[in-house]
Parts: C-alpha cells; structure tokens; sequence
C-alpha cells in the first residue's frame, strides 16, 4: 500500500491521458475487509438495483454498509490527488460496488454523463488549454483483474474530443481511435485504483472467465457544484451515525460544505 502522491509528472500523465492506472493504492488488508463488506451486500435484496434492473450487478452508496466503507470515502491514500485535481471544496457524487460475473457485463464506449465541452470536429483544442475536470470516476479492484476478467479500457486522450464516440471512430477490431490512440486495458492487481475524467472514453471490459466475478467499488467525486446522486436525490438524508464518526474532511466530502457562493 502506498500514498499516491500528486506529483507534477503524475498529473501531467492524467492530463495528457485523461486516466490513471494506480497499483497498490489499498493494503491487502483493506481489500479483504472491502470484498466481505461487498459480499455481505449482495447476498440481501436491494430495491433500489430494482428500480434499475441491476438486482446482481449493484449496489449503491456503499457509504451506509460499515465503518470501512465510510473509511473509503477520505482514504489517504487517494484523496490528497483527488483534491489536487478538482479542488479542496469536491465531495463524492455516489458510492457504487458492481460484481460482474460472465455474462453479466454492461459494455459500451461512453463518457459519463454529458459531454461537458463540446466543440465542432474542425475546431482542435488548443494544447495550451488544459482540459477541465469536474467528475473524476474512480475504480476500487477488490479482485486481480486481467484481461480475462474485464478491466475498464481507456481510449488515450479522448477527454478532448468534446463529443461521445460514434461508430465511424472504431477500428477494425470494433474499438474507438482518437487522434491516433488506440484501446488501453487498466488490468490491476486487487487494491488498484483507476481514475478517469468522466469525459474519457471508456467501457468495462467483457468478462470472458470460467465462472470467476470481478469485484469493484466505485467511488466518483466531483467539484462541489456538481450534484450528488445519492438516491432519492433531493430527498436523500445521510445517516446521522455516518456523520457522526466522521473526521471534518470526511463531512464535506460527504455534502456538509460551508457556507459559499449562493448559499
């Protein structure tokens, strides 16, 4: 387990790339006590995962399932880089865990969302503007992920585009280029962490194991104008448990900012 620190380099690479590939970001023994914690969420019935058809591929706001969840929300590890890049007032937006088993994997390129910056095909992003991030999207492995089991693939540099892929950005082997770059696969040992500007494009890979289920936490932050999607939304109320253990840096990543512009 290592502190991910926010280098000049390292931020240039999420830059130029639009995702990280971060290995050891949580100890082993953050990852067992993740996985049973994700187990133990999935063998009960979800009404929310009804709600979307996703009873056993999700559940969400992971935050209300235990203190180590709650524990994810500031890890050390990762929150210092999350906050160099979208600035020390962020929050998480939602707090997902997904088991993916063959045959159960949602795979199409994307960003997610909207398309924040649009721009016309024949206007190139000037390289001297540095492409804002408002939503960061961050992957927990709890499980080695290879390429047999699914990883999230990246297509380098697309944060760019200013648009979602279409068919005619795909190569011959079904998968989108942009500006030269091709499919990159984030395989991970259990405890990576993958970040990526939501406007990235990406999908999940295809779980194509014998029986085996890939294990993953996400956890997307964004800047503290962005809405949080804790459902039901507007009516959503934190557990006052939750905010009563939780650290001042943990509260306002949790939603309880202070006072600021409009209210």
């Amino acid at each position: 387990m290592s502190v991910i620190t926010p280098t000049p380099e390292l931020l240039a690479q999420y830059q130029r790339d639009g995702f990280l590939v971060l290995p050891d970001a949580l100890s082993s023994t953050d990852v067992a006590t993740l996985k049973a914690g994700v187990e133990r969420a999935f063998a009960k019935h979800c009404p929310e995962a009804d709600l979307y058809g996703m009873q056993e591929i999700w559940r969400p706001k992971m935050f209300e399932h235990g203190p180590e969840f709650e524990a994810l929300v500031d890890h050390p590890n990762i929150i210092p880089l999350i906050e160099t890049i979208l600035g020390e007032n962020c929050h998480l937006i939602a707090n997902s865990a997904l088991r993916t088993s063959p045959g159960k994997t949602i795979t199409f390129w994307h960003v997610d969302d909207e398309v924040r910056f649009p721009r016309p095909a024949d206007v190139p992003w000037d390289p001297r503007v540095t492409v804002p991030t408002l939503n960061i999207n961050l992957n927990y492995y709890l499980c080695d992920v290879d390429e047999e089991l699914g990883p999230t693939e990246f297509i380098p540099g697309s944060h760019r585009a200013g648009r979602h892929p279409t068919p005619e950005d795909n190569d011959a082997n079904g998968n989108p280029v942009y500006d030269g770059q091709h499919m990159v696969k984030a395989c991970g040992k259990a405890g990576t962490a993958v970040l990526w500007n939501d406007q990235t494009w990406h999908q999940g890979g295809r779980n194509t194991s014998n029986g085996r289920i890939r294990w993953v936490i996400q956890a997307p932050y964004a800047k503290r104008y962005i809405a949080q999607r804790f459902y039901p939304f507007i009516n959503y109320r934190m557990p006052q448990e939750i905010l009563d253990r939780a650290n001042p840096r943990r509260k306002r990543l949790l939603g309880l900012h202070a006072i600021g512009a409009y209210g």
